[in-house]
């Protein structure tokens, strides 16, 4: 088939109004398996597609269901906690400290009124994490200002903290094995099957394409 019969499933993800990680457990929930292939808005890498056909039907599932792919905002659960300076050049020790999906947004966003903000740390982290580890880095040597602002005695010595803290913890977008009790086990019925090849593409392959 042409690279123009397949959905990335970048593309899809957007068609069903959800980030791609969503998606592709979307789509294998419903049992449709994956393909690889290079996709015009891939480039020259292999990426995770579903056939045109498929694709349509799996919006239209989605549709049925009541979701409307314009109506629906996508909220990622993964993304990074930061330490910004807001203003370094004038005040160092005012810090900002949150999760954000999207990190060089974000600090876009904060430049729009501290031109001269800069990341001083930042960890992977799930957004509910993202309190906790607030309190576990300001525990000492902080004070709030206002809306996740404090003024931190040593900067450096708070992201050492946060260092330790994230070392603690898993990776972000790891989840435990299902139990073979589970009946979550259901959903994954006819998942993971490659059309033609009779080889499963496995999670954590399909999680290093996004």
């Amino acid at each position: 088939m042409a690279s123009d019969e397949f959905v990335s499933i970048k593309d899809l993800a957007k068609r069903l109004g959800m980030d791609r990680s969503h998606a592709r457990r979307y789509v294998l929930k419903l049992g449709y398996a994956f393909h690889k292939r290079r996709t015009p808005d891939s480039g020259s890498q292999l990426t995770l597609c579903v056939a045109s056909v498929e694709a349509d039907e799996i919006v239209s599932r989605r549709t049925n269901e009541g979701f409307i792919a314009s109506t629906v905002v996508a909220v990622s659960d993964v993304g990074a906690f930061y330490v910004i300076q807001l203003v370094p050049d004038l005040d160092p020790k005012r810090i900002k400290l949150g999760f954000a999906e999207n990190l060089e947004q974000r600090l876009s966003q904060h430049r729009t009124a501290a031109p001269t903000a800069r990341v001083l740390r930042a960890w992977p982290c799930k957004r509910s994490w993202e309190l906790t580890a607030i309190d576990a880095l300001t525990r000492t040597g902080c004070r709030l200002i206002l809306n996740e602002v404090f003024e931190c005695d040593e900067p450096d010595v708070l992201a050492e903290r946060g260092d330790d803290f994230f070392r603690m913890l898993p990776e972000p977008d790891v989840r435990a094995p299902l139990a073979k009790t589970s009946p979550l086990n259901s959903a994954a019925v006819g998942t993971g099957r490659e059309h033609g090849s009779g080889s499963p593409i496995r999670e954590e392959e399909q999680s290093g394409h996004h």
